[in-house]
């Protein structure tokens, strides 16, 4: 079985359903984020949070279609890791202006659970939402 941290998952898959987010903003409460205790823990959580949803078309990189279009992981690693190379841009600035938003197909599983809104921010895991995110993981996983 896939093994992600439910609760952090979820409440971002919804801040994207709603608003863009930056690397840097995405799971503000899992090792206390970027500024939290530690750091590379957080941030290795966000390269494979980014990855996962990406690659099941949960979310896209707003101004990056060569990125969204194939849902192509390894370039969105590189770029995270190694900087934006043909826009001069290092690892730590990409964190801060590469935007990813939710995918049609993320608004519509949202919207199916009843969580499209601020106010699902609040609410534990929800069962069935965090039964199929598992389920396209571990689908994912095998493609």
């Amino acid at each position: 079985m896939f093994s992600f941290p439910a609760n952090d998952y979820q409440q971002q898959l919804i801040v994207a359903g709603l608003d863009d987010f930056t690397p840097n903003a995405a799971l503000p409460n899992f090792w206390g984020g970027q500024y939290g205790a530690n750091p590379e823990v957080w941030k290795q959580a966000v390269l494979d949070f980014l990855c996962i949803n990406l690659r099941c078309g949960l979310i896209e990189a707003t101004h990056r279609p060569e990125i969204s279009q194939h849902r192509d992981v390894q370039a969105l690693k590189v770029i995270l890791t190694q900087g934006d190379m043909e826009n001069g841009l290092p690892a730590d600035i990409v964190w801060d202006v590469l935007y990813f938003n939710g995918t049609e197909m993320l608004n519509a599983m949202l919207e199916g659970a009843n969580m499209r809104t601020w106010d699902a921010l609040a609410l534990g895991p929800d069962s069935r939402f965090i039964t199929e995110l598992t389920s396209l993981y571990e689908r994912s996983a095998t493609e």
